[in-house]
């Protein structure tokens, strides 16, 4: 079948998210609007079958740094890869569409296929795969059996939290969670948080919100004050845990894990999977706690290709040691 590389002007909106939304892959990272937001201008590799309609599509969010354009995965967009409507992806398949992208790109950062995606041999020999995770909790059991799939810890925490009598409240208000973020999250995080970054997250709540698959959630103590906020996204069968922060207090008090046990329980027995975007191995403790919830740990395929200038990878690389030194990795 003829496999075609698409500039964003070029992309069939309508036939694309066709194939997403009945693709076996199906995710809503993938979807043409959530992509604008996360990945604006982004481009597309697509098979045809004999008609001319799509029948597998890749995204490729693209970017530009000295004038030259790489592929980097978006924030907010732990996955995407090939979507397709055939039950399995060929392995041809994967080989040509890796091949589209490596012509048209000298380096790739690290470019998130999916969970179902299962990359072959044979892809070009510059080509690096590795692998990061994810944590996925299957829903589809009556919530005492989920419950007892907590660690002793987790349990622990949740009957506090309850004892604390914390009330959860839904809300359209995504300002407290990004300023807890800031406070006490964002600091910690690898080359910073950009302002840009968080009008992204605004943007793209917004866009969540006005299609009705943004859950909001925060708990709040006797007093009305919040402590604790999380944001999901449920679509496609998947109820993404997007993001998360709590202030000091508030992580006293358990909120957000009662806010994922509200959650839980509120899905139970339905053929749902909470994605709990496993965070950088770094990130021992959040990993530790979402854990603790009983999930699997998923593999997610990771391609990396880097044929850049010999001067401007070690313009790069001086620059990822000073980013670095500086937040204090090295």
């Amino acid at each position: 079948m003829p496999v075609l590389y698409l500039k964003h002007p070029d992309i069939d909106r309508t036939q694309w998210d066709a194939v997403v939304e009945r693709s076996r892959q199906r995710q809503v990272y993938a979807l043409t609007w959530y992509l604008d937001v996360v990945a604006p201008g982004w481009e597309a590799v697509v098979e045809l079958d004999a008609a001319g309609a799509y029948i597998t599509v890749m995204p490729v969010p693209w970017r530009s740094r000295f004038g030259i354009r790489y592929i980097q995965q978006p924030l907010f967009c732990q996955q995407l890869g090939i979507y397709g409507l055939t039950e399995t992806v060929a392995e041809a398949t994967y080989i040509a569409f890796v091949q589209e992208v490596c012509q048209r790109f000298r380096y790739v950062s690290g470019y998130h296929f999916n969970t179902a995606n299962k990359l072959p041999a044979g892809l070009p020999p510059e080509v690096y795969i590795s692998q990061t995770l994810t944590l996925y909790l299957p829903l589809n059991k009556p919530y005492e059996q989920l419950y007892q799939g907590y660690t002793r810890d987790r349990k622990m925490n949740l009957k506090r939290a309850q004892k604390a009598e914390l009330a959860i409240e839904e809300s359209t208000d995504i300002e407290p969670v990004i300023r807890f973020f800031r406070e006490q999250a964002a600091g910690r995080i690898y080359g910073g948080v950009s302002e840009a970054a968080y009008m992204q997250l605004r943007q793209l709540y917004e866009a969540l919100r006005q299609r009705g698959i943004a859950r909001l959630c925060y708990t709040t103590d006797a007093s009305g004050r919040k402590n604790g906020g999380c944001l999901f996204v449920i679509w496609g069968g998947h109820i993404v845990y997007l993001f998360n922060a709590a202030p000091q207090h508030g992580r006293k008090q358990n909120g957000r894990t009662l806010l994922i046990n509200h959650i839980i329980r509120e899905y139970a027995g339905q053929e749902m999977l909470l994605d709990f975007e496993s965070p950088n191995e770094r990130e021992q403790d959040i990993l530790h706690f979402y854990k603790s919830f009983g999930p699997e740990a998923t593999p997610i395929p990771v391609l990396r290709y880097d044929r850049l200038p010999s001067g401007v990878r070690y313009i790069k690389e001086v620059r990822m040691r000073l980013v670095r030194r500086r937040r204090g990795f090295a």
